[in-house]
């Protein structure tokens, strides 16, 4: 790989696809020991989700090999940032997929929440979600978020999405199955020292994975900020059978050991010729609860979950307050 510094043919020839576009370079932000090249800003009128104004930015990375990865950031007044990164070998067939890409489809925004989502794109019409934050605002609207929630997702096929959940503000007593109310695909929440991480299982190819992940990052946004803005009973209510349902599937491990010994020991109570059917349920209930096994996300447990219970706590912050839904406001406006 070349380390040399840009030189000035190099730049020229970088640049003329983008200065026919209308994108002059900005000499000034770029780096030519480091072969980067950064153009001149673009402010977007009420192109956030909110009505907000995006800044644009974008950057150009010869990596001296041939090929040039090309870079679009778009920043929100609230600080939140998504970007899309496509790598090749003609800057102008770069800059073409990459504003093919719809400024929309990076933000979106509910009560409460903001989220932002970064895509790969690898040809016309062609991205890959690779990364998405959320951000719920809290009561008083500051630029500091209640809660934050980043789902970092793998190009790699049967690759779970690793999400990371962090609390900025004060700390928050979440349940375990906050998310895993959701659905088969969710994991428990596990503490970490950022603190909390979790996994979601996404299937297919790349096209299939990415809509499964904007999907669920749209419900997650959307339950995150309804659940942090009731009281924990209210939680439980709402979701009492689904977390029931959660107890029940972290159970199948313990369960597994459990059946296959019941059964044993009730096959021989049975006439084979005059209960077949019941026999041959019976027989493959171990089965079935293996086979379950391996379907499920969390590593295989033989303790006992913990039972659901409704809290008596008045909310989900240490002031015992809930995080009120707020709108979002600037912690800078975005300048060209």
């Amino acid at each position: 790989m070349s380390t040399a510094p840009l030189s000035h043919h190099e730049i020229l020839e970088l640049v003329e696809p983008f200065t026919r576009a209308g994108r002059p370079a900005d000499l000034a932000a770029s780096d030519r020991g480091a072969r980067r090249l950064a153009f001149r800003a673009r402010l977007h009128a009420a192109a956030g989700p909110d009505g907000q104004a995006l800044k644009e930015d974008l950057l150009l990375e010869s990596l001296g090999t041939g090929t040039c990865r090309l870079t679009r950031t778009l920043s929100h007044p609230s600080g939140l940032q998504a970007s899309a990164q496509a790598l090749g070998m003609q800057p102008a067939t770069l800059l073409a997929w990459v504003e093919a890409l719809p400024l929309h489809q990076h933000f979106r925004a509910g009560p409460g929440f903001l989220l932002a989502r970064d895509y790969q794109v690898t040809g016309p019409s062609q991205a890959v979600l690779s990364r998405g934050q959320v951000r719920l605002a809290a009561a008083d609207a500051g630029p500091v978020p209640a809660l934050t929630l980043s789902m970092e997702v793998s190009r790699v096929r049967g690759v779970a999405a690793e999400i990371l959940l962090n609390a900025p503000r004060e700390p928050l007593e979440l349940p375990e199955d906050l998310l895993a109310v959701l659905g088969w695909n969710w994991t428990r929440l596990v503490p970490d020292r950022a603190g909390w991480k979790t996994r979601l299982r996404l299937r297919g190819a790349p096209g299939r994975r990415t809509l499964a992940a904007e999907v669920a990052l749209d419900r997650v946004a959307a339950h995150l900020a309804q659940t942090l803005a009731e009281t924990p009973a209210a939680y439980h209510d709402r979701h009492r059978r689904a977390r029931l349902g959660v107890v029940l599937r972290r159970a199948i491990p313990l369960l597994t050991p459990l059946a296959l010994v019941a059964v044993i020991l009730l096959l021989p109570r049975f006439d084979t010729s005059e209960n077949t059917a019941l026999w041959m349920l019976l027989y493959h209930v171990p089965t079935a609860l293996i086979v379950l096994s391996f379907c499920v996300q969390e590593l295989p447990s033989l303790k006992p979950p913990p039972w659901p219970r409704r809290s008596k706590a008045p909310g989900w912050g240490a002031g015992g307050g809930v995080v009120q839904s707020g709108a979002w406001k600037p912690s800078s406006a975005p300048t060209a």
